[in-house]
């Protein structure tokens, strides 16, 4: 797995990651073709899931690409980990924040998740 990379999915309505083995998407691809190639497209990932009432419930577990759903252009991962789970969380992290910002998010899903 890519130790330094890091695959953020966000969602708003996807539901939301709690077991091994079930699948996430998202529009963004989040490996390169030489990762693909080789078959090493498993990485670290922090799901953010934004809810309506403005809290985030965030997962961190570990995800490999499976599948590209042409229909509604979704990459599908599945999850190779059992998610770490932290809900109503106030913190402001998103699909578009600094790399810090959702590195601490990890940190803070890890240190206090259940």
């Amino acid at each position: 797995m890519a130790l330094n990379k890091l695959r953020v999915i966000q969602s708003n309505d996807m539901g939301f990651p709690t077991v091994k083995d079930a699948t996430c998407w998202s529009g963004l691809k989040s490996f390169i073709a030489k990762e693909l190639k080789i078959g090493a497209t498993e990485r670290r990932t922090l799901f953010i899931h934004k809810r309506r009432d403005g809290l985030r419930d965030l997962a961190v577990f570990d995800s490999v690409y499976v599948d590209f759903r042409e229909a509604d252009r979704k990459y599908v991962f599945q999850i190779t980990s059992m998610p770490t789970v932290l809900k109503d969380q106030d913190i402001m992290v998103h699909l578009m924040s600094r790399k810090d910002v959702k590195l601490a998010a990890v940190e803070l899903v890890e240190r206090i998740g259940s």
